[in-house]
C-alpha cells in the first residue's frame, strides 16, 4: 500500500518549505525512486503540481505491486535500471487506470470505455513519462551502466525518447478522441456577463438597517458581509481562490500619505491556521502588490475592526464562530454553491444549457474568469482609444490588445509571456470578433434578397 504524505521543514529547501513524498505505508519509508525525483525536481514546483505528479506515480507503485507482488524501487533496482522492464509494462499500466485501477489478466481494452475520464488518465500518464524521463537521465550513464559503451547508452536514449515522443502523442490524441465520441466539447464560457454580475450583487449585497435584503440566502449580517468580500474580491481583483484564503488583517494596507490603498498576496505563516489543506502561493509571479478601490479599504477595515475584533487568528475569513477556524477551499465552495443556487433562481436563463453564452455554476474559478473578461474588454478599450490618431489602424488595435494582456498578467500573477490571459478572457476574444465579423457582413453590402 503506498501514500502521500506532506513533509515540512524547517529550512527552506523548496518553494513553499514543504514537499510531497510517496511512502510505502509496509516499511513506513519513502520510495526510493520518487524520493529522489521529488528532491531533485520537483520540489521547485507547486505542493500542486507535485501532488498531481506523485498521485500518478502513487498509481504506478500500486500496479507494479499488485502485479508482480514487489515494489517497483526492488524491481527497477535488482534488474540493474533495465528500462525494458518499465517499457514494456506502460501499455498494461493504461488499460489498469481504464479498468479504474483493477488488473485483469484476460481482459483486452478497445478504448473509450464509458466510465473511463480519458483526460484524467492522459493526465497521469504524462505525469508518469516525466518520472520516466527523469530515471532515464539519472541512470541510463556510464557510471550506472558500466556493461555499455557510450554509443550503445546513446542509441538506446535515443529509442526510448522516439518511443516517449509516440507515446505523448497517442495520448494527447486518444484524451481528445474521448471527448469528440462522447460529444463532452464544452462550447460554454467560464465568465459572466454584465446582467448576470448585476444579479450577483443583487443576491450578495448585505443587508443594513434600512433594508434587509431578501435575496441573499445568508441570515446573518456579520456573515453576509464577510461573504460579500470574498466574492467581490475575487470578481473584482482577480484573486486566486488560494491567495482569498491566504489574506490576513495585515495584507490590507495604506500608504505614508493614505491617499492609496493595497493588497499585498504573499505566503502566509499563522499560528492558528489548522487547515489540513494550507494554500500557498502558485508562483514566483503570483507575489503581487494589488491597489485596492478607497470604498473597499473602508469596507474591509469595517469587517477587521466591527465583525472579526475577538479573533485571535491574523487570517482574515475565518468561521464567525468558536473556534474561529480559517476557511478551507471545502468552506468557500459552499459559500459559492449557496449563492449559486440563488443566482439560478434569479436569473434561470442565464444557465440554459441550449443557450451558448450561458455558464454552468458559479464557482470561484467563474470569478476570476469573470475579472479577466471585464479587465481585458476595459483595457482594450482605453488602450484604442489612446491611439485613436494613429496612422495605422491595425497596428493601433494590435497593440491596444497586447497592453491589455499585459496588465492582466501583472494583476492576475501570471508571467509575461503566459498565454493565460487569451484564455480567461476568452468571452471579450469571441465577441470582439463576433462583433468585427458582423460588420464586416454589414459593410460588404452584398445583395442576396
Amino acid at each position: 500500500m503506498f501514500a502521500l504524505k506532506p513533509i515540512h521543514l524547517e529550512k527552506k529547501v523548496s518553494n513553499e518549505n514543504q514537499i510531497i513524498l510517496l511512502f510505502d505505508m509496509d516499511t513506513t519509508c519513502p520510495c526510493l525512486y520518487p524520493m529522489l525525483y521529488t528532491m531533485k525536481f520537483l520540489r521547485f514546483q507547486s505542493v500542486s503540481t507535485q501532488h498531481a505528479d506523485l498521485i500518478a506515480l502513487k498509481f504506478w507503485y500500486d500496479f507494479w505491486s499488485e502485479k508482480f507482488a514487489t515494489s517497483f524501487c526492488e524491481s527497477f533496482y535488482s534488474s540493474s535500471y533495465n528500462f525494458e522492464i518499465i517499457q514494456s509494462e506502460i501499455d498494461n499500466f493504461i488499460i489498469y487506470l481504464e479498468n479504474n485501477k483493477k488488473i485483469e489478466s484476460n481482459l483486452i481494452r478497445l478504448r473509450n470505455a464509458e466510465h473511463a475520464n480519458y483526460t484524467t488518465i492522459g493526465h497521469r500518464l504524462r505525469s508518469f513519462l516525466k518520472f520516466y524521463s527523469f530515471l532515464i537521465d539519472e541512470y541510463l550513464t556510464i557510471q550506472s551502466q558500466p556493461q555499455l559503451s557510450l554509443k550503445e547508452i546513446q542509441k538506446i536514449k535515443g529509442n526510448l525518447n522516439k518511443y516517449m515522443t509516440i507515446k505523448k502523442k497517442i495520448i494527447n490524441n486518444f484524451s481528445k478522441s474521448n471527448k469528440t465520441i462522447k460529444s463532452e466539447i464544452n462550447y460554454s464560457f467560464k465568465s459572466m456577463n454584465d446582467e448576470m454580475i448585476k444579479g450577483l450583487y443583487l443576491i450578495i449585497s448585505p443587508s443594513n438597517s434600512n433594508k434587509y435584503n431578501t435575496l441573499n440566502p445568508f441570515k446573518s449580517k456579520n456573515v453576509q458581509l464577510r461573504n460579500f468580500l470574498i466574492i467581490h474580491l475575487m470578481l473584482n481583483y482577480g484573486l486566486r481562490i488560494g491567495e482569498l484564503m491566504l489574506l490576513t488583517t495585515n495584507s490590507i494596507k495604506k500608504s505614508i500619505q493614505n491617499h492609496n490603498f493595497s493588497l499585498i498576496i504573499t505566503n502566509t505563516d499563522d499560528e492558528f491556521d489548522d487547515r489540513s489543506k494550507k494554500p500557498k502561493i502558485k508562483n514566483e509571479y503570483s507575489y503581487r502588490v494589488i491597489k485596492l478601490q478607497e470604498r473597499d479599504y473602508r469596507i474591509l477595515q469595517i469587517y477587521i475592526d466591527e465583525i472579526r475584533k475577538e479573533i485571535p487568528s491574523q487570517i482574515l475569513f475565518t468561521s464567525l464562530k468558536p473556534p474561529y477556524s480559517a476557511l478551507s477551499y471545502a468552506s468557500v465552495k459552499k459559500i459559492f454553491d449557496h449563492v449559486d443556487l440563488s443566482l439560478k433562481t434569479l436569473l434561470p436563463e442565464c444557465f440554459d444549457t441550449s443557450a451558448y453564452d450561458s455558464i454552468e455554476r458559479l464557482t470561484p474559478h467563474v470569478c476570476r474568469h469573470s475579472w479577466a473578461y471585464m479587465m481585458l474588454s476595459f483595457s482594450f478599450e482605453k488602450y484604442k482609444k489612446e491611439n485613436v490618431n494613429h496612422s495605422d489602424l491595425k497596428q493601433s488595435v494590435n497593440d491596444a490588445l497586447l497592453k491589455a494582456q499585459d496588465d492582466l498578467r501583472a494583476l492576475g500573477g501570471w508571467s509575461p509571456t503566459s498565454t493565460m490571459p487569451i484564455y480567461y478572457g476568452k468571452r471579450f476574444i469571441v465577441e470582439r470578433a463576433n462583433f468585427m465579423n458582423l460588420a464586416r457582413i454589414i459593410d460588404s453590402s452584398i445583395n442576396y434578397d
